[in-house]
């Protein structure tokens, strides 16, 4: 075997491994792949850098900004605000509304900022109905996948894989998923109607649990000594119950544990605790627990100013997302002080002040309620309390509504390509004053677009070096006398696995050409096959680092792996199932 295909692979599946041990970056992974083809010398700098200027990159680019400007008008907090009244205090009223509105608006705008506007709606509406966040937030992320699926523009995977059809000779229009789309929707949409409620935890948020009414009592974090009396009691039967103090969180370990009734406390357990501060003053004294070092050091002040806890999530594109707690200085900035955080189910207590933040994180901070609404108007974090009542911009809505139309209504008459047509969109609304040129150029996903630049060197080099060719050759050794429609069958699963995997765009950079590799293998048409990896990319649910709204969802969701997989892999199932059954009749194989 060439030492370059060896060189490939190995870079291929080290790349896998960095996606899903989540150690590194995925922007710098992108970065890591082009240094390490261009030093090896497998690929040419202007090979490497090909996918920089690569048309689908552009367009999604551009489609970044579009939804910014839809977003900043406020049409899509509006709708999330209102969507109590439209429920009538019905929880599955509210459901059926909210996964409409999600899926809908998916087709048309990035499901990102869809997704992030909806989170805090959610909780209100829970709030309100006493419905249980975790039963509505990962159904929320599912439906913009779902309506993401059926446009072009409604994922940047199915921009991706345009570029690759139209390489042999495949134009793919505005509206050419939507044969298998719909049916996808409505098929997805009855399994998170009916299933979500018997499948899903319920679980909620923190800061659910704190009223505007409680928030002079005090809220800390205490362990569980040694010489603790609640060692081996279960908490009904504690002395925290029969004073009064409430438990809004249990940390065991590293992992933040259910609440549940049956389950006794241990030594070094962590409770995250609210209550009148004599009373757990009183129960430091006993023994029963030990107050956190920050309580001990300021609890004059506590006496004076009244304190509430709340939960901030890192937003995606937020520029926080890199630096450490220590270097944002919240205390000094915004008069709060952070004491927890949690990463994809992971609880971290120490050296948190030295920890980068990502996307989706979230901070448990406690400061005064005059602090919580600095902190609302800031665009850096995601308040998981409440949601905007002041619509942003509210007179750029129909201009930005407009702009959004126009370039659908083109792209699908086929007058022009969809990504001049969004570039003249963007240009547009900068122009119109809708978005200022900084407001725009933040609101691109630059990470995204340097992760899909490195995939696309890779897709390059796989080519070039004759591995890509070799892999072919082996999924053609396994499926070629089976037939086209098994290798279909045996291609979209691989795909949809390998999108679980990692990320659904680097999954579909990878695959698309490789489905047009097997079809010409198999003397089938490669349209079935390149369908195959858009749908595959993008419905990836059965894990939470498969698309990006399900990392948004995780945190405030309260969720872990296996609620993932518990609930997104049947739906998961049920997709391939019929993108399977209906591709070949849409894009025939032969």
């Amino acid at each position: 075997m060439d030492w370059e295909i060896i060189v490939v692979y190995v870079m291929l599946a080290l790349t896998v491994v960095l996606f899903v041990t989540d150690r590194v970056r995925t922007d710098i992974v992108g970065l890591l792949i082009i240094v390490v083809l261009g030093v090896v010398g497998i690929l040419e700098p202007k090979d490497l850098l090909l996918g920089f200027s690569n048309e689908a990159l552009v367009t999604i680019a551009a489609m970044f900004v579009l939804s910014a400007a839809l977003m900043r008008s406020g049409l899509v907090t509006t709708l999330g605000g209102k969507l109590a009244d439209f429920s009538r205090g019905s929880p599955l009223r509210f459901m059926f509304f909210a996964l409409s509105a999600v899926c809908f608006m998916s087709a048309f705008i990035n499901n990102t900022p869809v997704v992030v506007v909806f989170i805090p709606a959610v909780l209100t509406v829970c709030a309100r109905l006493g419905a249980s966040p975790s039963k509505f937030l990962m159904p929320i992320s599912f439906a913009s996948m779902l309506g993401g699926s059926c446009t072009l523009i409604g994922t940047s995977s199915n921009i991706l894989i345009a570029s690759y059809a139209a390489e042999v000779g495949f134009g793919i229009g505005m509206f050419e998923f939507a044969g298998v789309g719909l049916a996808i929707v409505v098929v997805g949409m009855c399994y998170l109607l009916l299933f979500s409620w018997r499948l899903l935890p319920n679980h909620t948020t923190i800061a659910s649990t704190v009223s505007a009414e409680e928030a002079k009592e005090y809220i800390t974090q205490v362990s569980i000594g040694p010489d603790s009396d609640l060692i081996g009691k279960k908490l009904p039967e504690t002395s925290l119950a029969a004073s009064g103090i409430k438990v809004a969180e249990l940390i065991r370990g590293d992992r933040v544990q259910r609440l549940e009734g049956e389950m006794p406390l241990q030594e070094n357990d962590i409770l995250l605790i609210r209550g009148e501060l004599n009373k757990i003053l009183e129960l430091d004294r006993q023994h029963s627990i030990s107050i956190a070092p920050d309580m001990q050091e300021d609890v004059s002040e506590v006496k004076r100013v009244e304190m509430t806890l709340f939960e901030l999530m890192v937003a995606p594109e937020s520029p926080l997302i890199g630096q450490s707690c220590r270097d944002l200085g919240l205390r000094q900035r915004f008069d709060v002080s952070v004491f927890a955080l949690q990463r994809r189910g992971r609880h971290h207590r120490r050296e948190i002040a030295d920890l980068e933040l990502r996307m989706g994180d979230i901070l448990l901070v406690r400061g005064t309620t005059q602090a919580l609404e600095k902190l609302r108007s800031k665009d850096e974090f995601i308040l998981l309390e409440g949601v905007h009542d002041q619509v942003v911009e509210r007179h750029k809505a129909p201009l930005a509504l407009m702009t959004i139309l126009v370039v659908v209504l083109l792209a699908a008459s086929g007058l022009a390509p969809i990504s001049v047509l969004a570039l003249g969109g963007a240009a547009f609304l900068v122009l119109t004053r809708v978005l200022t040129a900084r407001d725009a150029y933040s609101s691109i996903d630059w990470p995204v677009l340097v992760l899909i630049a490195g995939m696309i060197a890779l897709g390059n080099a796989m080519e070039r070096t004759g591995a890509l060719q070799m892999a072919a050759d082996h999924l053609y050794s396994i499926t070629g006398d089976w037939g086209g429609h098994a290798a279909l069958w045996i291609f979209y699963f691989m795909a949809a696995a390998l999108s679980l995997l990692i990320l659904n765009k680097p999954a579909a950079v990878l695959c698309a050409p490789l489905g047009i590799e097997l079809a010409n293998k198999l003397g089938c048409n490669p349209e079935p096959f390149i369908m195959a990896v858009a749908f595959a990319a993008s419905t990836a649910m059965a894990t939470p680092m498969g698309y990006q709204t399900n990392l948004l969802v995780y945190g405030p969701g309260g969720y872990n792996y296996r609620d993932f997989v518990v609930f997104g892999l049947p739906l998961n199932i049920m997709v391939g199932v019929l993108a399977c059954l209906l591709i070949p009749v849409i894009w025939p194989l032969t």
